[in-house]
């Protein structure tokens, strides 16, 4: 081990995590063979074994004087078939100072995993918190404790917890040996680890640290230690998918409601942006893209008999109480655009259009155009996806089929100036109900699907509240403001009876956020690395405006002006405005501008929590946006990131600072599906040997002797750290296999830099 000090953070990359997690910093799941698990499901038993080892691994441990200072092992070990050495073992337990609390020198967060080679406070100088790997059982409180080098369980007996002390932080389940490091300076050392950390499968060696492994990056680390000053050293792993055909399926829900006119026209001007963003940087080109166009028109299930809300004609002739179903829309009228008759979608394929002639873009932007503007005003935004995409029963399983590909990535992006107002249909709740004409029909989805502080805005006891109907104004921080999320149960969601909420409830009469988006999210094999969701909607342009920003609800000149017996009306004001139509005129008798509302949007808290749904593949942009140009360009950067390249977000160590550039030290493999021996119907995955070396300067596709991996300076693709990957082939491997195994994943365990704490040196390798 070297001298000089040196500490390792092992986590998950902030910025492309992936469905597929692994144990930290392993570099396959595939299965071991017999005879090389380190922790498999046999290390309690034999981590509590410690007092009935009866030594037939006793002489082989007498052979290791520097990792095994016990004086009496030599005589030990001529006693065949001796009883156990308990004071010895105690002895050496102690010695070790396994298990016993230590200092990282770094501050930590739970799933990070931490070594410090320096630890003064260790009798090995090796304080360790490992990462808490998938599957282990509630939350992991222990913390960093000694640890030391060995080559079985029973090599790591330890300190243990007192379960009586609330503070006692030390290990709970005792000690494995196993290998959490794959690259640097303790490469495919067994370390003892603690188990509380582990997952039901415990830990099972990397393939790089196998002997069959071979070649580059086979176990090695392509730097020396960098001086001797002590410094956290850091590993990221990160594994992505990689396409084996670059796909992109993208559903766009345009709200089509009368408010919407002016955003529509600064979507179609600058749709070209996300377009364009989605082409690959090296030649230019499109993914296979199939563009799909909905609306937001659900109707109410006749609980309107006329009007943008009652009953509709399809295209098709037949007479739908729910709006446009979720359908695809490609209409010819009122201007003809130039797709291909029967085309359900516009496709993009082997680099030409494959049912549309002339742009895309513009393409789209005629099909936007007739959607028209005179879609229901109680907009069913996240519903119009499931019905789209998800739902059985409504007449969309041909589009359904004929659309998705299960190997694409999934774009959903929307655009609209209302909140969602997905309700079962028939619920109670809408129509021309006598009670509630003192409100306008899209307050109604406000005061019941949200909430603010924690109070429910309907709720009957609190006449601090708008209640239901509305009688009181109200205004409120737009940022202590929320969805709502304790949805009534309705049949729609799979329970067997529905709740009446055509009166006030304790429930949300608005369908679950969380429904709706898991059923999207069951569409994709791995939801997490195969679907990004982006919504242009009613929200603070910037976070000083979410600062100022106001939930308010208050009366408005009544829109219905055939209602002569109510004058104003409440309804739920802008959260913000197009900063090129503030208001400025103002009605006399409530402050409301009719005009500037119009340019602006309510808050969409519902929208938002949709987005939240699907973490960080999830993007929000107000469209209260002068354009859209840096919104529509950001999401398409976010899908293309999906089907080209790998950002790498994290700061790499430079291994050679005489060398120009970046010198990296990281493993990089890929990792193929294979049918699974114990049930074919699943996939396993397991590591294509040897590991890919990294590309000489100027090497290109087609152009290489072996496959490689090559780092890209690219602040436009990677706008965080300009480290763009991309993986070069063969050109035999290209004529022989165009495209990759659908499926494949690149794995990259890179050395990082630690951001340093206050008053701490930046780390060698790191000071670029």
């Amino acid at each position: 081990m070297p001298k000089h000090a040196v500490a390792r953070v092992c986590f998950w990359s902030n910025t492309i995590l992936v469905g597929l997690v692994w144990l930290a910093c392993r570099t396959s799941p595939q299965k071991v063979p017999e005879g090389e698990s380190d922790a498999g499901p046999d290390v309690t038993a034999k981590a509590d074994q410690v007092e009935s080892d009866a030594g037939p691994d006793v002489t082989e441990r007498a052979d290791r004087v520097e990792s095994d200072p016990r004086p009496d092992v030599t005589d030990k070990a001529d006693q065949a078939g001796a009883v156990a050495d308990v004071p010895a073992r105690a002895d050496f337990a102690a010695s070790r100072g396994i298990g016993r609390p230590c200092d990282l020198t770094v501050s930590t967060l739970p799933s990070q995993a931490v070594y410090n080679a320096s630890a003064g406070d260790c009798p090995s100088h090796l304080c360790l918190k490992p990462m808490v790997q998938p599957g282990a059982s509630g939350t992991v409180d222990t913390e960093a404790v000694c640890s030391a080098e060995c080559s079985q369980d029973s090599d790591c007996a330890g300190e243990m917890r007192d379960p009586a002390n609330g503070l006692d932080k030390r290990c709970a389940k005792g000690f494995a040996c196993g290998i959490p490091f794959t690259v640097g300076q303790l490469c495919c050392k067994k370390l003892c680890v603690c188990k509380d950390f582990f997952g039901p499968s415990g830990a099972t060696t990397p393939s790089a640290c196998r002997a069959d492994s071979s070649g580059p990056g086979a176990c090695s680390s392509s730097s020396q230690p960098i001086g001797n000053v002590t410094f956290v050293e850091q590993e990221t792993d990160v594994y992505v998918s990689l396409q084996g055909t670059r796909q992109v399926d993208l559903v766009t829900m345009v709200d089509n409601s009368p408010s919407m006119a002016p955003k529509v026209s600064k979507m179609n001007s600058q749709f070209s942006k996300l377009i364009a963003a989605l082409k690959d940087p090296i030649d230019g080109s499109l993914p296979d893209l199939r563009v799909a166009i909905i609306d937001s028109d659900l109707g109410t299930a006749g609980a309107y008999q006329s009007g943008t809300c009652g009953p509709k004609t399809l295209p098709d002739g037949t007479q739908s109480p729910f709006g446009d179903l979720g359908r695809f829309q490609m209409l010819s009228s009122p201007t003809a655009c130039t797709f291909a008759p029967g085309a359900l979608f516009l496709e993009h394929r082997n680099g030409q259009a494959a049912n549309y002639s002339g742009d895309i873009s513009s393409v789209f932007s005629c099909l936007i155009s007739n959607l028209g503007t005179l879609g229901c005003g109680m907009e069913h935004q996240l519903q119009a996806y499931e019905f789209a995409l998800a739902a059985r029963g409504v007449g969309n399983e041909a589009q359904q089929q004929a659309f998705l590909r299960p190997s694409a990535q999934l774009g959903l992006v929307f655009l609209s100036d209302e909140d969602d107002c997905s309700v079962h249909m028939n619920d109670g709740m809408l129509g021309d109900r006598p009670e509630l004409r003192s409100e306008t029909a899209s307050l109604r989805c406000a005061t019941r699907g949200h909430m603010c502080s924690g109070r429910n805005l309907t709720d009957e006891g609190d006449a601090s509240v708008p209640g239901y109907p509305t009688t009181n104004a109200y205004t409120h921080a737009f940022r202590n403001c929320m969805a709502r999320t304790d949805a009534c149960p309705n049949t729609t969601d799979g329970y067997p009876e529905g709740t009446d909420t055509s009166v006030p409830t304790e429930c949300s009469p608005l369908k679950s956020i969380s429904h709706l988006a898991g059923e999207l999210k069951s569409l994709k094999s791995d939801p997490d690395n195969q679907i990004v969701v982006a919504g242009i909607f009613g929200w603070p342009p910037s976070a000083a405006d979410m600062e100022t920003a106001e939930y308010k609800i208050g009366l408005i000149p009544n829109p219905n002006t055939a209602d002569t017996v109510r004058l104003r009306v409440f309804e739920y004001w802008p959260v913000c405005y197009d900063p090129d139509h503030p208001p400025s005129h103002p009605d006399a008798d409530t402050g409301f501008d009719v005009d500037a509302a119009g340019w602006g949007a309510t808050g969409g808290l519902r929208l938002s929590a949709f987005v939240d749904e699907f973490g960080k593949n999830g993007l929000k942009f107000s469209i209260c946006e002068r354009d859209f140009t840096a919104s529509l360009d950001a999401i398409g950067r976010a899908i293309a990131r999906k089907v080209t390249n790998l950002c790498f977000d994290d700061k790499l160590v430079d291994t050679d600072g005489a060398t120009a550039g970046v010198q990296a030290d990281c493993r990089v493999a890929l990792l193929v599906p294979t049918p699974d021996p114990k049930d074919p119907t699943k996939s396993v995955y397991q590591e294509s040997l040897p590991a890919l070396p990294q590309c000489l300067p100027g090497a290109t596709n087609g152009n290489v002797a072996t496959d490689c991996w090559q780092l890209l300076a690219d602040t436009a693709q990677c706008p965080v750290r300009g480290q763009m990957v991309t993986v070069l082939r063969t050109a035999a491997e290209i004529s022989a296999k165009p495209q990759l195994d659908a499926g494949t994943k690149l794995q990259m365990q890179c050395r990082t830099c630690p951001e340093p704490l206050s008053g701490n040196t930046v780390a060698p390798g790191c000071d670029y």
